[in-house]
């Protein structure tokens, strides 16, 4: 007799965790994108300064203390919250700075719907019905 297992625990099919509190996903895409700014950014100033390959190095630190420093925050954000939160904080605050379109809806109001008659009472007919 063989033992099944009968559900598969949510946390099984999740992406698992690299490093800061960062899944896989999120620290490729946070690496490239530091890598993509201070490699090119540290290389012409280093160039310009007289040890362009030296900025290669800089710009690779740079780059991992990027990765670091924005791991830390990340852990701070997601700490506590629900899957997928920290998604939607940073949209929220990319449309706050006006980086990005409105796309949430995100003010406060109350709905009503008002009456003027009784429920008892039949509406009136629309004017295409009317005789």
């Amino acid at each position: 007799m063989s033992e099944e297992i009968e559900f598969v625990p949510d946390r099984l099919n999740e992406e698992p965790v690299l490093a800061l509190g960062m899944t896989h996903s999120e620290f490729k895409s946070v690496g490239f994108a530091s890598v993509l700014f201070w490699v090119p950014s540290a290389f012409i100033v280093c160039g310009l300064l007289g040890s362009a390959m030296f900025g290669l190095a800089v710009g690779s630190i740079l780059a991992l203390g990027t990765c670091y420093l924005l791991g830390k925050q990340l852990r701070v954000l997601k700490r506590g919250r629900p899957k997928g939160y920290h998604v939607t904080a940073i949209n929220a605050w990319l449309e706050d700075k006006g980086l990005k379109s409105k796309t949430m809806i995100r003010h406060s109001q109350s709905w009503s719907i008002k009456h003027n008659r009784r429920r008892s009472e039949t509406p009136p007919l629309p004017l295409c019905i009317r005789e």
